[in-house]
């Protein structure tokens, strides 16, 4: 019933948001003239007018004419100038359109729309404080004009006075094999694509040049030719040009220092424009800052020999705290011009800290990566296992809601942003994080809105916004209880069936296809988590029906997982999606047919019928217990099996990290709250399992390095109870503050080992125990290898 009524309240939302009228009043735009100044233009304001034409053209085969003289005779206006270079026909601009205070800033602009009148006809201002503000006012213009085959208009009522909040907000994208995308592109589509984030508002891009060895089978061309195609196309649209360069030998070493200046050399000898260098100080890169910066100093001395203003900016990340000390000493010291700033990434210090302790000349540039959900800066907070093991950490990840509260928690400490990115699948992301960049405390519905109505169709700007950010409410909390992805793909189906017969942008199937991703996992999740009941309840009764018996009708069961897939329709769709998304834009989502560079970038299909119950690892112990020869050791661990969550009664079974299965662990699902307490409310982490056969059971896959407290009441205080838990290295567990007594030590699977420990009898007098871990100091381990728990029981003995 639930169900239904979500169901039909999606129907009626998106009749709802279609039927909404437009204004009353909207300029018709279709046989527009554009007007620009004459002469020797600079680049921005030389290509605003050419995106403008290009971009309605692609949309509603219109090719409104360009002059640079003003139009005697014309059924609309739309003027592109800039204030500061006013057009030989300054005179017919309105004062009210050039009063706006954003026109006194740097890549400020304003629009204003002047109705027709008499024998004048409706005119579009759009001004800009510079050419790059002109740009951007196009951009805005674009997104926000109505618009279908053979026809554009806009609301007689819009007016925009808009100029950045910070001057930096630019995105990385590393053309490298890594990629899952852009190591398939061409210049032109490169081209397209930044193209597309200006007019989204970001003003710079980052390309890695150099890391990343491995040889791509999709490169159209070299990666030197594209490390200045890059260059060349950011000259073009007036945007700043960064690269990523990590020093990946140790230092110092002076054969390796001379080799690697002699390729940056090159390098920056072939860039028509760079304006920045981000050195990482860590992932990859190890050497103390001690040693970093003279070789830095070099780098920067080498780069402004060949672009003068350009700068050297450095992150912290992974820095000991003497490095750390080290490196702001040292730049006090030497206070030098060729240092931009810092960049604050994965692991840097705090972006607070930072700031404080960073002289005032220097800029801090944040480095946020909203590429990926899992193992990562910013994970989706109690991410449900199955989605780990399923979209993993680089699916199509729309984040409007999380990102939006995590960038107004950290903006005020910085000068703005270059994300990290790995491809097209954030592609929502770089458009909301470059919007927010101009104004904070915007909407994130009004950017989905905008960004729905430029790639998708403007008729289906709601419902694809609503649609956008029903993709994120899928990943809150338990998939199995989230009925609402069956609504989110349902509302995708509509926009779907509403834009039948239009060749929809590459972002819309990108978009649709994860809607049927989810809601075909959460079905198959559902199926699975039903065939392994029914095999335990066939199990449960093979004391009457014979073991062998029992364990061949169990794995039957299982097996229909494969045998009798569910939804299999939606399969083949997603198929076809990921087909289709690899022809048209060189999306790799299967390794060996799209040749992808690795299991973990992206490669969605190749897990959308990963188990997602314990299939195989009751099939591995199935096999254990027919190797037996004692039939009361095989009953035993028939027994063990179907009651391993409940091995007695009045016993507690949590699996620490599971969203559904873990009642004693405090939770925060929103992004930004979990964030903000990232300490004192921890978040779990979800192993990489691959995407080789691995008997485990799936409470293993997902685990906490230091679980809060976990209460537990209604203990009968005359019993005797253990604590039984899974954990990789001992786990210092403390009841009720007192350091437990290890009674046992059991199986070690794979990377957990089983330990029990003793409840003392004095603290079980009020019925009530609580659980908590000893800290350990464990810096000196990587952080896949410190101390987790992933399963825990208390157990009352019989």
């Amino acid at each position: 019933m639930l169900l239904n009524r979500l169901i039909t309240f999606f129907c009626v939302l998106l009749l709802v948001s279609n039927a909404l009228p437009l204004h009353a009043e909207q300029i018709d735009l279709s046989k527009a003239v554009i007007v620009t100044r004459a002469g020797d233009l600079p680049s921005a304001e030389k290509v605003a007018p050419q995106v403008l034409v290009e971009e309605l053209a692609k949309r509603t085969d219109l090719q409104l004419p360009v002059v640079n003289q003003w139009p005697t005779k014309a059924s609309a206006i739309i003027a592109l100038s800039v204030i500061k270079n006013p057009p030989a026909w300054k005179e017919e601009i309105p004062a009210d359109a050039v009063k706006g205070a954003s026109l006194n800033l740097a890549e400020g602009f304003s629009i204003r729309v002047v109705p027709a009148t008499g024998d004048q006809p409706a005119i579009v201002f759009v001004t800009g404080a510079d050419p790059r503000g002109l740009l951007f006012g196009v951009g805005k213009l674009l997104t926000n004009v109505e618009w279908s085959q053979g026809a554009v208009s806009l609301d007689a009522a819009f007016h925009a006075d808009l100029a950045p909040d910070v001057p930096l907000r630019g995105h990385q994208l590393g053309y490298r094999a890594r990629a899952n995308s852009w190591d398939a592109w061409t210049p032109a589509q490169f081209d397209q694509y930044i193209r597309e984030l200006v007019i989204f508002g970001t003003n710079a891009i980052e390309n890695i040049p150099f890391e990343d060895a491995d040889k791509s089978p999709h490169m159209p061309v070299t990666r030197e030719v594209m490390n200045s195609e890059m260059s060349r196309i950011c000259a073009k649209y007036d945007i700043e040009y960064w690269v990523w360069i990590p020093v990946e030998f140790s230092l110092p070493d002076q054969a390796k220092e001379e080799e690697f200046l002699k390729t940056q050399a090159a390098f920056y000898k072939s860039c028509e424009r760079l304006d920045a260098v981000f050195v990482p100080g860590g992932d990859p890169g190890d050497n103390e800052s001690e040693n970093l910066m003279p070789f830095m100093k070099r780098m920067g001395e080498l780069l402004q020999q060949h672009h003068p203003h350009a700068k050297v900016w450095i992150s912290l990340q992974g820095f000991t705290p003497k490095s750390v000390e080290d490196f702001f000493s040292w730049v006090k010291q030497h206070n030098p011009d060729w240092l931009g700033g810092v960049v604050m990434g994965p692991s840097s210090p705090p972006l607070e800290v930072t700031r404080k302790l960073l002289p005032e000349r220097y800029a801090q540039r944040w480095y946020p990566d909203i590429t990926h959900i899992v193992r990562c800066q910013y994970p989706v907070p109690w991410l449900d296992p199955a989605w780990g093991l399923t979209i993993g950490r680089e699916p199509v990840n729309p984040r409007p809601k999380d990102y939006t509260a995590i960038y107004r928690d950290g903006y005020r400490s910085t000068n703005g942003f270059v994300s990290y990115s790995d491809g097209i699948h954030d592609d929502f992301n770089k458009v909301l994080w470059s919007q927010l960049g101009w104004n904070p405390e915007r909407n994130a519905r009004d950017i989905a809105i905008e960004y729905a109505r430029f790639f998708f169709r403007p008729d289906q700007a709601i419902a694809g916004a609503d649609a956008i950010f029903g993709l994120e409410t899928n990943l809150r909390g338990s998939l199995a209880d989230n009925s609402s992805i069956d609504g989110t793909l349902l509302l995708w189906q509509q926009v779907e069936s509403a834009m039948q017969g239009y060749t929809a942008d590459w972002r819309f199937d990108m978009h649709l296809m994860r809607a049927y991703y989810d809601a075909y996992t959460r079905q198959r999740l559902l199926y699975e988590t039903d065939l392994e009941n029914q095999a335990l309840a066939v199990l449960d009764e093979s004391s009457a029906t014979g073991i062998k018996p029992s364990l061949d009708q169990a794995r039957e069961i299982l097996n229909l997982a494969t045998t009798h897939r569910v939804h299999q329709p939606w399969l083949d769709k997603l198929y076809a999606f990921a087909d289709s998304l690899f022809e048209r834009i060189g999306y790799q989502t299967l390794m060996e047919k799209h040749r992808a560079s690795g299991s973990e970038r992206g490669v969605v299909m190749e897990f959308v019928n990963y188990p997602l119950n314990n299939r195989w690892w009751l099939e591995d112990q199935f096999s254990a217990i027919e190797k037996l020869s004692d039939p009361a050791q095989q009953a035993e661990k028939i027994k063990n099996i179907v009651n391993w969550d409940q091995p007695t009664p009045g016993s507690f079974h949590e699996i620490i990290g599971h969203v559904a299965y873990s009642p004693g662990i405090s939770k925060l699902l929103n992004g930004g709250d979990a964030m903000r307490h990232y300490y004192d409310t921890p978040m779990p982490t979800q192993r990489w399992m691959g995407e080789t056969r691995r008997g485990l059971r799936l409470s293993w896959h997902n685990y906490l390095n230091a679980p809060n407290a976990m209460a537990y009441s209604g203990l009968n205080p005359k019993a005797r109870y253990i604590v039984k838990l899974f954990a990789q290295r001992p786990s210092p567990l403390k009841v009720d503050g007192v350091r437990a007594k290890q009674t046992r030590t059991g199986e070690t699977y794979d990377e957990v080992t089983e330990q029990e420990f003793e409840v003392p009898a004095d603290a079980l007098r009020d019925g009530k125990i609580e659980l908590t871990w000893e800290p350990l100091d464990e810096k000196h381990l990587n952080w896949r290898n410190r101390h987790y728990v992933c399963e825990l029981w208390v157990i009352k003995l019989p």
